[in-house]
């Protein structure tokens, strides 16, 4: 069963880990029957598999089995009676509620990763990389920078296939608004491009057990390398917001908004059923 609230309490080094870093590492927060369970609905995910008569959002996953680019399927808890329960975990919005110092905590949207296993050659190793990149240069029709994300591991993962690196201490440095990333594979030009004079990007990889979770603030660069193993990395991950976060017409446009229907004024929040409430939960 998934842990709750009483099962674990952030402490004051954990927090201050957090807001140096710009991320944190959380204990194992599911089991190894529900990381099994995770695994084999993501994969129907990512096959366009659906457990509701809804569509996908905005495309029917069609990947190519040859393809070693990264599968990406977003808002997997529309389609996915298990990942819909996994995506609202109330333990994720717990952790969120602490390290974005809120009240209540709402899903911003979640991503269903799958990264091909290329082998030891790596070859090609670009087409399987993910683009340092900004979480919230991707999301500027919201108000505030305030997002915590949940990068969930669905096997142990690590360098040997593809984990995710962290700039230590990158979300003090500020936005850049084309940080917009996630697509892009040249790692290098990447860093040399984000990198501020007389800052050192200090990468820190993230090594995760199966059912371990990272935590990290939406302006932490974050990317990472070629899947260098024979097995697939799967992950769930889980974007989430404050409960002040409302629209702005003054970023760029994210599909999001168009969640929120007509007649949208700026401030309103993205709440309702498309952005459902995971803490506290309801009674």
């Amino acid at each position: 069963m998934p842990l709750n609230q009483t099962d674990i309490a952030l402490t004051a080094e954990d927090l201050a880990i957090y807001r140096q870093k710009g991320y944190w590492i959380s204990p194992v927060l599911f089991d190894g029957d529900e990381v099994q369970a995770m695994r084999r609905e993501l994969e129907r995910i990512c096959a366009g598999e659906r457990d509701y008569d809804g569509f996908f959002w905005l495309k029917q996953p069609n990947f190519g089995l040859d393809d070693p680019a990264v599968r990406q399927v977003n808002n997997g808890w529309w389609i996915n009676k298990v990942m819909r329960i996994a995506v609202k975990s109330p333990i994720l919005g717990y952790i969120g509620s602490q390290l974005m110092d809120t009240n209540e905590v709402r899903i911003w949207h979640d991503q269903m990763l799958w990264k091909p296993g290329l082998g030891p050659t790596g070859e090609p190793t670009l087409s399987n990389n993910i683009g340092w990149h900004q979480d919230y240069a991707h999301w500027q029709c919201a108000n505030t920078m305030n997002f915590c994300t949940a990068w969930v591991a669905l096997q142990g993962t690590d360098e040997s296939n593809g984990c995710m690196h962290l700039v230590a201490g990158s979300h003090r440095w500020g936005l850049r608004r084309d940080a917009n990333t996630f697509g892009e594979k040249n790692l290098e030009v990447l860093e040399a491009k984000y990198r501020p004079e007389g800052k050192e990007w200090k990468t820190e990889p993230c090594v995760l057990k199966a059912g371990q979770a990272s935590f990290h603030h939406a302006l932490t660069y974050h990317g990472s390398g070629p899947n260098l193993s024979t097995q697939p990395r799967l992950s769930m991950v889980v974007h989430m917001m404050p409960q002040d976060c409302g629209f702005t017409q003054r970023g760029h446009y994210h599909p999001n908004a168009d969640l929120l229907g007509p007649y949208v004024e700026e401030e309103d929040l993205f709440e309702g059923p498309y952005f459902p409430r995971i803490w506290p939960t309801a009674n």
